[in-house]
């Protein structure tokens, strides 16, 4: 093959490839909260969110959100709801929400930042 119709070749062949998708473009997408309804799941993020669990668990829907909790706290917590229940929690708190005999959804929170959180539910 001449040397030219080579590099051609690869060049086209180059530009035909399909860039990765930056990990910024991933996250603006959300979290994938469909994975969380087994109970364990981690994710971040930047607006209130709410998901469905398993019936094992007895809660139906879980909302998670980040708000500001002012009084003696005065601070930013992640704040995790379900029918009945409530919990805000600061960094690397860890949480769990039980109805009557069913079982037990754990959480903890890993990080809050100005823009967000990350939370870690384990079953």
């Amino acid at each position: 093959m001449h040397p030219l119709k080579a590099i051609t070749a690869l060049t086209l062949a180059c530009a035909l490839v399909a860039p990765p998708v930056p990990a910024a473009a991933a996250a603006a997408a959300g979290p994938n909260l469909r994975a969380c309804y087994d109970g364990k799941c981690k994710f971040t993020f930047t607006k209130a969110v709410s998901f469905r669990v398993s019936s094992t668990y007895g809660l139906g829907r879980v909302y998670v959100s980040k708000q500001h909790v002012g009084g003696i706290f005065d601070q930013d917590m992640v704040v995790v709801r379900a029918p009945g229940l409530s919990s805000s929690l600061g960094e690397g708190a860890r949480g769990e929400f039980r109805h009557g005999n069913k079982r037990t959804l754990n959480f903890r929170v890993l990080s809050i930042t100005d823009h967000g959180a990350t939370i870690r539910f384990e079953g």
